[in-house]
């Protein structure tokens, strides 16, 4: 099992859902997931494809990494 972590230090984790044959994503710790996370993928490799996507999306999105460009 892969696991990414969001900025906030959370472990992202994508796994088979066992009451059906598609795949989640969750944080390990709980909590709740943002809207392009939440909902069934139909592989785990498309999972892990919109957790990459969602961090690349955050990390252009913070403070830092606009600081960084400047």
């Amino acid at each position: 099992m892969t696991k990414f972590v969001a900025p906030a230090g959370k472990e992202i984790v994508a796994y088979h859902d066992p009451m059906g044959s598609h795949v989640k994503v969750k944080f390990t710790s709980g909590g709740e997931l943002p809207a392009e996370l939440a909902g069934l993928f139909t592989s785990k490799t498309f999972a892990e494809k919109a957790i990459v996507s969602y961090l690349d999306k955050v990390a252009k999105e913070s403070p830092e990494a606009n600081a960084k460009e400047k």
